[in-house]
């Protein structure tokens, strides 16, 4: 009789990957940054070997590009790439929102406004405060029962989070997305739909020009 083996800890490489990768999306490997296996290492408290396994996963993925005979470095963020994330973003959270709004419980509702609160709580510490948006927005998708689609939402939440650390140095924009949030969850706790679609179009909105202006601003400050 053969046995489904048990569930193991995360590899070294995982670890690797998932370090890096996180470094990268909060920016403390900021964009265009040279990757060095040794420095990557000794702050994973790791060896060199997981860190270059680690590597090809994450180019594969798009967060860093190997130049041969140059390094590896972390990609740049570019317009286009906002462009063609906030997009599928859009029909994401729409379909999260046709989902979950038939099966949405008080019960959600109260543990919508636990995020809320935590994500207050971190409102000046950028990279706490993101990753505890990915939360809001992941629970959303569970909701919707759709396995598929809080895959999709998963990956896509990495990027917009990527993009969207340094937008949250813009003047109000943390409180603004509180603000958000909290008209997002009104309109669920309604079981309104078209409003509830409305507010996150609103949202997604508000965060791409955020994100676009902060890369502008960027842009400026390197010329």
């Amino acid at each position: 009789m053969s046995l489904f083996k048990v569930q193991q800890p995360l590899s070294l490489k995982q670890q690797a990957y998932e370090g890096i990768k996180n470094a990268i999306i909060v920016h403390k490997i900021p964009p265009g940054s040279t990757l060095f296996e040794r420095d990557l290492s000794e702050n994973l408290g790791i060896s060199r070997t997981p860190v270059r396994e680690a590597i090809p996963l994450l180019e594969m993925e798009g967060w860093v590009k190997s130049i041969p005979r140059k390094g590896t470095f972390v990609s740049q963020i570019t317009a286009v790439d906002v462009e063609e994330v906030i997009q599928i973003r859009r029909g994401l959270e729409i379909l999260v929102i046709e989902l979950l709004i038939p099966k949405i419980t008080e019960r959600n509702i109260e543990e919508l406004d636990k995020i809320y609160v935590k994500q207050l709580e971190h409102i000046e510490d950028s990279g706490q405060f993101i990753a505890v948006d990915k939360d809001f927005h992941i629970y959303l998708a569970e909701l919707s029962e759709n396995r598929r689609l809080v895959n999709l939402m998963s990956t896509i939440s990495d990027q917009i989070r990527w993009f969207g650390v340094s937008a949250l140095n813009l003047p109000n924009r943390t409180e603004q997305t509180l603000k958000e949030h909290a008209s997002l969850i009104k309109c669920l706790k309604n079981k309104d739909a078209e409003k509830a679609k409305e507010a996150v179009l609103e949202h997604i909105e508000h965060t791409r020009v955020a994100i676009l202006s902060s890369l502008s601003k960027e842009f400026e400050s390197r010329k």
